[in-house]
């Protein structure tokens, strides 16, 4: 070949890639593994003359075309891979690396060195009076819901810092000193209030050096398959013993090596690499249930973080359980068909048809137990929506009164581009639900007050009413019924539970 041949040749091939990630973003001549972890979606900018000049839509069209260049998915995972394997070191800022390939996540680490807590409040003090706080409402809650033969505890997941210390990353650069660290805090609380609660935590920290398992993988954030497939055997039995009941026992196969499943290398897949930092595959067990033909399935209700997901992904819940209802971080619903949020969730109701109801948070996540979780069960159980309402115009006017706060809801409003009166209902509900201690005195001891509201008889007396009981099941298990329930609900502004209700009341009503 003559030079000009060669100049021509290699003229080509440039243009060639050069072109090539224009052709791939506009005609998806291929299809790639997506990247892992959270993104967001950058919309394409619209061009005018005033965007233009001050520079706001070159800034906007460049996050766009990074985030939607041809190849982009090989081209940061060969990126990664080189900054990994090169120099020992990932993209991911959040998430931290030892020398033995252990991962953290930044969260994680934070607690290790005693920082989460000013993630909750400025001085350990004021951390600890929100805890305390969160222990008085568990003890009322858990002793109001035995009244109702409704099972209460709290579970306390290990945390990776806490049962591989050894392994966590040396990290300078906390400025602050270490605070209060909320799974040493709420034990002893516990004991002293006869607060039910399981302790993983602890347990795990017992077996660390006896067991033939890991506890933790290095790859991910959360207790190992087996480290939770075992724990949940102690987890039923002791759902057993504080519900005086009999459920199915669980029987474990021999571990086995299998390729590695979701959720056990989270963590490795955000570093979004070409190949496995060490291996593909991990040791796994089988879960079944034994055939005890007096074995009960009670319903029940857990509200926690993502530990909960191995159980959800290992174990056979819809063979344990009627009903198992997750409600992640006390905000979206899994495994329930008529809810996907909290906010549509009849809580009296929930709370009065479970067997069993427990909290589950690993350490980093305890400095927030309440999450309004436990306000809004004592508030459902206490008071009239009246009492409720009241209290909010209440503060609403404590806010106007003070210039200084009806200042900052003025401030949040602009930003927020909202009209001033939402933004202080908003404030107003959240004051109530963060802090009741201040606007009821039933929130102040630990102890039961004789308040009830109306709806507790009313709700009892229809869960314990066979035949409405059946309506229930037939609306819940007919798809085409429900989607026109929903519609009524829409149409009239309410609830999904409350129109199923209003149906079931008139299906009473004209029993031909």
């Amino acid at each position: 070949m003559n030079r000009k041949a060669l100049y021509i040749t290699l003229f080509g091939l440039t243009v060639a890639l050069l072109a090539l990630p224009a052709v791939q973003q506009y005609a998806k001549l291929f299809t790639f593994r997506p990247l892992n972890g959270v993104t967001v979606e950058q919309e394409q900018p619209r061009l005018t003359f005033k965007s233009f000049m001050d520079g706001s839509f070159q800034s906007q069209e460049d996050r766009y075309l990074s985030e939607h260049v041809g190849f982009r998915e090989p081209l940061v995972r060969c990126y990664n891979q080189l900054c990994w394997s090169l120099f020992r070191s990932t993209q991911n800022k959040t998430i931290y690396i030892n020398d033995d390939n252990y991962i953290f996540t930044d969260f994680t680490v934070k607690h290790h060195y005693g920082q989460s807590v000013y993630d909750f409040g400025d001085s350990s003090e004021a951390v600890i009076q929100k805890m305390q706080a969160s222990a008085v409402m568990l003890y009322q809650l858990q002793t109001l819901l035995k009244e109702y033969g409704v099972s209460f505890f709290v579970c306390l997941a290990p945390g990776k810092d806490l049962v591989c210390e050894e392994h966590v990353p040396k990290v300078k650069g906390f400025d602050r000193p270490s605070g209060v660290w909320a799974i040493s805090y709420f034990p002893p609380v516990f004991d002293s209030l006869g607060i039910n609660y399981l302790d993983f935590s602890d347990y795990c920290l017992q077996i660390k050096d006896t067991v033939s398992y890991p506890l933790y993988l290095k790859s991910s954030s959360h207790w190992s398959h087996q480290t939770a497939a075992y724990m949940a055997d102690t987890l039923f039995h002791y759902m057993e013993h504080l519900g005086g009941f009999n459920m199915h026992d669980l029987r474990y196969s021999e571990p086995y090596l299998a390729p590695t499943r979701d959720p056990d290398a989270d963590l490795e897949c955000v570093m979004n690499l070409l190949w496995p930092i060490e291996t593909d595959q991990n040791y796994y067990v089988d879960v079944s249930l034994d055939d005890d033909t007096a074995a009960i399935q009670p319903r029940w209700l857990c509200i926690g973080d993502s530990y909960y997901w191995e159980w959800h992904y290992g174990l056979p819940l819809d063979q344990l359980f009627s009903t198992h209802h997750f409600w992640y971080y006390n905000n979206t619903v899994f495994s329930d068909p008529l809810h996907s949020n909290v906010n549509e969730v009849d809580l009296l109701r929930e709370l009065l048809s479970s067997d069993v109801v427990m909290l589950l948070y690993a350490p980093s996540n305890l400095y927030n137990l309440n999450r309004r979780f436990l306000t809004n069960a004592l508030c459902a159980f206490y008071y009239e929506d009246g009492t409720l309402e009241s209290t909010v115009e209440k503060i609403k006017q404590d806010i106007r009164n003070t210039p200084e706060w009806i200042a900052d809801i003025e401030r949040q409003a602009a930003e927020k581009g909202q009209p001033v009166d939402q933004v202080l209902e908003e404030n107003a509900r959240y004051a109530l639900m963060d802090t009741p201690a201040a606007y009821f005195d039933e929130f102040k001891e630990a102890r039961v007050p004789s308040c009830r509201n109306s709806r507790v008889a009313k709700v009892l007396s229809e869960l314990q009413d066979p035949v409405r009981e059946d309506y229930r099941r037939q609306i819940v298990g007919n798809e085409d019924w429900l989607n026109l329930i929903r519609e009524k609900a829409r149409q009239g502004g309410i609830t999904l539970d409350e129109a199923i209700e209003k149906d079931i009341d008139w299906m009473l009503a004209n029993p031909n």
